[in-house]
This record gives C-alpha cells, sequence and structure tokens, in this order.
C-alpha cells in the first residue's frame, strides 16, 4: 500500500481496527484507542488500575494488529530473575567462557511484550530493560543484538514506589492510562450475562499493519506539522504547570524535554491517523494521558490541560485583539469629536478684558484672580456638540467599515466552527472531551457577537448625531 492510499483511508482503518479491538471489553473503548495510538507511535505503554480490569487482555488484543508478530509477555515479582524476562543462560556458550543467554522466545526477540506488576520486579530486570527501552538493542554477552520491540506494554496497579532510582524508566513510559472498573449498570449487567472476553479476535488482512508499513508510517509521520494554536496550548500548560509545582512541591511533576519530544510524535501520529497533515488543539486533549505522574495529581494535571484546550483551542483571536485596538481607536475619536471634553463657560475676552454673565461692565484680566465667583457654564463636560456634516459622514464611514470588518471575522470563525467539528472527530478522544474545542470556539463567537452588538450601537448613535448648520 502507497503512503497516498494508507493516508486516504487510515481513520477509517484505525476506527475499524478499535472496534475490533474492543469487542466484549465494556467501557475500554477508549483505553483501547490510545494504546494503539501509542503503539502505532512506536512509544511505551504504562496501564495503570485494579487487578482484573482486562489490561493484559488489552495487550495480547494489540499484538494481534500486526502481521507476523511474536508476543511475551510475563508477571513480574520480587523474586523474577533476569532468566525469567531476557532467557536463560546457553551452557555451551558458559563452556567456552562465554555468558550469552539464548533469547529466542523471550522479550528480546518479541515484537511485543507485557509487563505485569512491573514495579515488583528487580533492579537488575529494570535497568536492563531502560536500555532496550531506549535503543532497542539487548546487550548479550559481549555483542549488541537488535530488538524488534513495536512497543512494550506494562501494568501495575501502583506508580513506581519514590526514591528506587526508577524515575528514568517511568518516564520513558509516555502513555499512562487508567484502566478502571466498569461504573455503567448496562455494561456490568452485559458483562455478567456474556462469555468472557477472548484474547483471539479475528483481524481482516487489510486492517492489519505489516513491518514494513509500520516503517513507512514514521517516515509519513515525521511530515506532520505542529499548528500554532497548539504550541500556544502546550506552552500554557508547561506554565500552569510550574505553577502547579510551585504551590504542590510533594505531588511536582517534573516532564523532560525527552519526554515533550515524545509527545510531540504521538501527537503527530493521531493527526497522521486522522487523515490530517498538521496536529489540531483537539489532539492535545490525548495530553491527559500522558503528563500526570501519581494518582494524587492526575485530576489536577486533568483539569489543567482541559482548561489550557478550552482557553486556547480557538482561532482569529489576533485579528479580534487587533479589531479591537482600532474600534477602542474609533469610539475615542467619536467621543472628542462629538461631545465636549471638557466643562465650556460663558464667557468672553475683547481687547484683554473678560466679560461673563451679560453684564455691562468689564473686568480687567490683573484683577480676576481676586474674585471668587465662577463664570456660569455654557456646555458641560460630554455635553454633545453639532460638528459639520462631513465630519459626521467620515465617522458613520469608519463605523461601517469597522462593522464590516467584525463581520468578516464572525463569518470565518463560523466557518472554521464548521471544519472544526469535522476535523476534531478522532477516535482516540471521547465525544463528551471533544466538546471542550468547540466549547472554546462557541464561547469565542458569543463575545464576537457581543462586539458586533455594540458596534451597531455606536453606528446608529454616530448616525443620530445632529450637524451643524453652518
Amino acid at each position: 500500500m502507497s503512503p497516498q492510499q494508507a493516508n486516504s483511508s487510515m481513520k477509517k482503518r484505525v476506527t475499524d481496527l478499535i472496534v475490533i479491538l474492543s469487542d466484549g471489553l465494556y467501557e475500554r473503548e477508549e483505553v483501547v484507542a490510545v494504546s494503539l495510538l501509542s503503539t502505532l507511535s512506536g512509544q511505551s505503554i504504562f496501564l495503570y488500575g485494579l487487578p482484573g480490569t482486562a489490561k493484559s487482555l488489552i495487550a495480547r488484543r494489540l499484538s494481534k494488529v500486526f502481521k507476523d508478530s511474536t508476543h511475551f509477555e510475563y508477571l513480574m515479582q520480587r523474586f523474577s530473575t533476569p532468566e525469567d524476562v531476557f532467557g536463560p543462560v546457553s551452557i555451551q556458550e558458559l563452556k567456552k567462557d562465554n555468558y550469552i543467554r539464548k533469547t529466542e522466545g523471550y522479550l528480546p526477540t518479541a515484537d511485543f511484550a507485557f509487563l505485569d506488576e512491573i514495579w515488583k520486579s528487580s533492579p537488575a530486570i529494570l535497568n536492563t530493560l531502560l536500555t532496550i527501552i531506549n535503543e532497542r538493542i539487548y546487550r548479550n554477552g559481549g555483542k549488541d543484538e537488535k530488538v524488534p520491540l513495536k512497543a512494550l506494554i506494562a501494568a501495575s496497579n501502583e506508580t513506581p514506589p519514590p526514591n528506587q532510582g526508577l524515575e528514568a524508566l517511568y518516564d520513558r513510559f509516555v502513555m499512562r492510562i487508567i484502566v478502571n472498573p466498569m461504573k455503567e449498570r448496562e455494561n456490568f449487567e452485559k458483562l455478567l450475562e456474556g462469555d468472557a472476553a477472548s484474547t483471539d479476535v479475528e483481524i481482516p488482512d487489510g486492517l492489519q499493519f505489516s513491518h514494513e508499513e509500520v516503517e513507512q508510517l514514521s517516515s509519513e509521520i515525521a511530515k506532520v506539522t505542529i499548528s500554532k494554536e497548539v504550541f500556544t496550548i502546550i506552552n500554557s500548560i508547561r506554565v500552569s504547570l510550574d505553577e502547579f509545582n510551585k504551590d504542590n512541591p510533594k505531588i511536582a511533576v517534573y516532564v523532560s524535554d525527552r519526554r515533550w519530544q515524545k509527545i510531540a510524535l504521538i501527537l503527530k501520529t493521531s493527526a497522521f491517523l486522522c487523515d490530517r497533515t498538521d496536529v489540531i488543539p483537539v489532539d492535545t486533549l490525548i495530553l491527559r494521558h500522558c503528563l500526570w505522574t501519581l494518582e494524587q495529581n492526575r485530576e489536577q494535571i486533568n483539569e489543567i490541560i482541559e482548561k489550557c484546550v478550552k482557553q486556547f483551542g480557538c482561532a482569529n483571536n489576533e485579528r479580534l485583539n487587533s479589531w479591537e485596538l482600532d474600534h477602542k481607536d474609533l469610539e475615542k475619536g467619536i467621543s472628542d469629536t462629538f461631545f465636549y471634553t471638557e466643562n465650556i463657560y460663558d464667557t468672553e475676552k475683547k481687547e484683554n478684558v473678560l466679560n461673563y454673565g451679560g453684564n455691562s461692565g468689564y473686568d480687567n484680566d490683573s484683577f480676576v484672580k481676586w474674585f471668587d465667583s465662577t463664570p456660569p457654564i455654557k456646555f458641560t463636560k460630554g455635553t454633545q456638540k453639532a460638528v459639520d456634516s462631513r465630519i459626521k459622514d467620515t465617522f458613520v464611514k469608519a463605523c461601517e467599515d469597522s462593522l464590516s470588518s467584525l463581520t468578516e471575522i464572525i463569518n470565518d470563525t463560523q466557518y472554521n466552527v464548521a471544519i472544526q467539528k469535522k476535523l476534531n472527530e478522532t477516535p482516540f478522544v471521547p465525544s463528551e472531551k471533544r466538546e471542550l474545542v468547540l466549547d472554546a470556539f462557541n464561547s469565542f463567537l458569543k463575545d464576537l457577537e457581543n462586539h458586533k452588538l455594540n458596534a451597531e450601537h455606536l453606528l446608529k448613535k454616530v448616525q443620530s448625531y445632529e450637524i451643524s448648520n453652518s
């Protein structure tokens, strides 16, 4: 399949895969979807949840997505040895003074690996895993063996214990997915009535990925760009995380530069698998599975992400800001032209002599300061004044132009909303979360409509102002 063919049908293909992989796994659709996304982007996955929530079943099914793939899984415990994961030491090689493991059928030769209760394992195993995840290389004796691993899926009902030197390994699990027990009564009753979900799922050849195609995907995904709106959202999230860390040092979140780079790759993969050439705001909601580190900070981190998406997930802000500045200048110009900006007193000065109040007598300027008398106000500050008709026409035209510019922004935004609704259709973000992006656009539209009402009101006021007879 050519890159063009793959790209044109990729979204439907992935959506069909998710439906098949999720069959019988009630309330696991998002878990399956983002796990598939992470696998296709070549990133490791951490499934966090209680025992009996189908974590191992999901991992086994994911391996079926790829043609001719090998699968390795192991339940880790504190007595686990490197032999259990990487293979036994070859006795024949040992006789030759070579310490080489027989890795066939173990993790170093697997396309997919699932390690349950990963944090219960020994440091010897976990340190070796770090190298495998980083470099896809296993050092066997004095020789480096290439590891064909497409994805490592780990699971546990706990996050790694602190101060055990596991931070570097945990950082490599870019996708961290919560797997909760079922909540909906209807789904729970279906579970009780039905048969146990099977590992074996029938995936048509046309939906499976070959190893060659996975390599081809990588080069195509690299061409995907990140939109400026997404950069704005990500930068806002980073600032918010810094503020969160200052206020919550005990549950602070550290996201390494390497991790951000891996996250960007996942976002690009999401865009590509949705038949897009750029990452858009809806993709950033996937960060809900990438940034949390502890159960204690997960909800707060998710709130930060969703808030930043709602706040910055819309277009045309720059145009509105520019329009607002111009409109404020227009309002000030109208106010200064059609209204007195200070009190105007009923006075008249003739030949250095001041007269006010219609008196027949005149006072010399040099003596006025000695009198505690204020001339009557002829025009109070804020009173409308008549202006030349040509000046009025100029301001009417300026108001009409301002209203026209704003209407253009509104029309463009409404068009963007329609486009966004279509683009927001992604299998990797639940529909209720996708609405957050549209909420941002709709809120922006509401602000625009309020501005339009004010602009229309200003135009009507200027049209009603008096003109001078001269």
